[in-house]
């Protein structure tokens, strides 16, 4: 674990985001340890209390302690916001001071970049998981288009606001920015993927399940976490390193593949996992096409390597 923090990796990626400020580190210490080893110490603090917290509903779910079934989504939210999110903050503090803290939050809420990006974020996913429903031969419910939009896609942009701009901050901002720095696109996508996956297996036991159900549907979370953390990748290039715009991605990554959500409600034929799944490829490989110029220009400010996508 620790060679993901390694200090003597020191190349930065082109078109890197926020490169990390110099600043005086604490001299002992676990402080000083986690400022040589920031993820290792943020897995080392989020894992163990998340499992805590996100273990809760399987824990009722199976009689352990009482509460019978529990749901799963406020749990979640207690582990993103109670346990993650102070986490990251804290692990940034500790190597960039309160300056890094303030740079990170302001990538939250980082809005300006550019209305043909906004449009990606909230309708590619649906809008290509529909089309991608329908090359497969299923049919689309036109008769309830509205009422299907009016109920889904305030819905869908609901825990955008509650969980994924707080999950994202975690997850894109700190530890998916971070890794870039040391091992370039697809490697912090995968490395991220493993962490994501790895945070989310209590949620996999709170049902009646074998253990080769939950391991085959880990091996699912895994691989849909790695495509989906490539496109965050993608599109944190992008839009200039914008938190708040993988966070809409995000949601509309879980409106697209959800039971009962928006594409779901719009297609027949089951689930729209698989469609999902493709659209997010599909998706990945034309941002990817659009920024190709910006991914492979050598650049120290994340905000200057996706000016473009502002314009």
């Amino acid at each position: 674990m620790s060679a993901l923090d390694d200090p003597r990796s020191t190349r930065e990626p082109a078109g890197s985001i926020d490169p990390p400020a110099r600043h005086d580190r604490p001299a002992g210490g676990f402080r000083a340890w986690t400022a040589r080893r920031p993820i290792t110490a943020f897995l080392l603090l989020a894992v163990p209390l998340g499992w805590v917290v996100l273990g809760v509903p399987a824990l009722t779910h199976h009689g352990v302690i009482p509460g019978g079934r529990l749901p799963a989504e406020v749990f979640a939210l207690a582990a993103t916001v109670l346990v993650m999110l102070p986490a990251a903050l804290w692990v940034v503090s500790v190597t960039e001071g309160r300056a890094g803290v303030r740079a990170l939050l302001s990538r939250t809420f980082r809005w300006r970049f550019g209305p043909g990006w906004w449009i990606a974020v909230l309708i590619a996913l649906p809008v290509t998981s529909v089309a991608v429903g329908v090359a497969q031969g299923r049919s689309v419910a036109t008769g309830d288009l509205l009422p299907i939009l009016v109920r889904e896609v305030p819905l869908m942009l609901l825990p955008v606001v509650l969980v994924n701009m707080w999950e994202e901050t975690v997850w894109a901002g700190f530890v998916q920015t971070r890794l870039e720095r040391r091992h370039g696109l697809v490697w912090a996508a995968a490395l991220t993927a493993i962490a994501f996956a790895g945070i989310h297996l209590p949620m996999l036991l709170a049902d009646d399940v074998s253990t080769s159900a939950v391991v085959g549907a880990f091996g699912f979370l895994l691989v849909a976490a790695l495509l989906v953390r490539l496109m965050i990748g993608v599109f944190l290039r992008a839009t200039a390193g914008s938190v708040l715009a993988v966070a809409v991605l995000h949601g509309s990554w879980n409106g697209s593949s959800g039971e009962d959500g928006l594409v779901d409600a719009l297609l027949s034929g089951g689930q729209a996992v698989l469609p999902a799944l493709v659209a997010v490829v599909l998706v990945t490989a034309a941002a990817t096409a659009v920024v190709r110029p910006e991914l492979t220009r050598p650049s120290r400010d994340g905000d200057r390597a996706a000016a473009g996508s502002r314009s």
